[in-house]
């Protein structure tokens, strides 16, 4: 098999086949869970985890196959842009589909009003009375005040509201050492470390994404409601939170 053609994902199995390498070999080697495992060499990239988190698990694979990570991670790279690009084109795509009915439709309505405001003058024209008037008789006078001393203008209040958007609050106690990467509101990620009773409280508008080295290593609360981390002692998870 010729694997200088081959994407990432699929690089990687021929590579760990063809040296008989069990998946769960590599699971037990690099704390990665088989789920992520599995999803890299499928390449989805819809279920894979940020870029930086995929980044490690692809040099911490190849490792443990004896790849190149380096060569791993220059295909996934254009890999995932290849298929950004695919998905912008079809978010183009239906966003073209969308407006185009929409515009349809009140074209329509527009030239059937037309055509029914049409019928309407012609029908009237053609019944009006033959000895019809169509002078319009204005009264000499007016008996009605409409001096500006006697209009009254509406005293409306207008109130802003003011939209804030509830932080999200991130607590994360240490039970056992495990090290954390952490994605806030899509910027570059931070690293820590962690030991039994260290605390770590972070703050973010829109979420977090979270690589965790020790799954049991760490409690955590968002919003003061605790969150469920499922995976053993020793094994690597991702969180996107909320």
């Amino acid at each position: 098999m010729n694997k200088h053609s081959l994407t990432f994902g699929r690089y990687l199995k021929a590579v760990r086949l063809e040296k008989e390498i069990d998946l769960e070999n590599v699971s037990a080697e690099t704390k990665i869970g088989m789920y992520y495992l599995l999803l890299i060499e499928k390449e989805d990239h819809d279920r894979l985890p940020a870029d930086v988190f995929v980044k490690g698990f692809l040099r911490a694979y190849a490792k443990a196959i004896e790849a190149d990570d380096d060569e791993v991670v220059k295909r996934y790279l254009e890999s995932r842009r290849a298929f950004q690009e695919t998905a912008d084109f079809d978010a183009d795509l239906r966003k073209s589909d969308q407006a185009y009915w929409p515009h349809l439709f009140l074209s329509l309505g527009a030239l059937l009003g037309i055509i029914v405001l049409s019928v309407i003058v012609i029908s009237s024209v053609h019944n009006r009375p033959s000895g019809y008037n169509s002078e319009l008789h204005v009264p000499d006078k007016i008996h009605r005040d409409i001096s500006p001393k006697n209009l009254q203008v509406p005293n409306f209040a207008v109130k802003k509201r003011e939209q804030t958007a509830e932080k999200l609050l991130l607590k994360i106690v240490g039970v056992d050492k495990t090290w954390l990467k952490i994605v806030i509101d899509g910027q570059s990620a931070r690293e820590y470390k962690l030991k039994s009773g260290d605390l770590l409280e972070l703050e973010a508008s829109s979420g977090y994404s979270l690589l965790i080295g020790n799954a049991a290593g760490v409690q955590i609360t968002l919003n003061g409601k605790p969150v469920k981390i499922l995976g053993k002692s020793g094994q690597v998870v991702n969180l996107q939170l909320p």
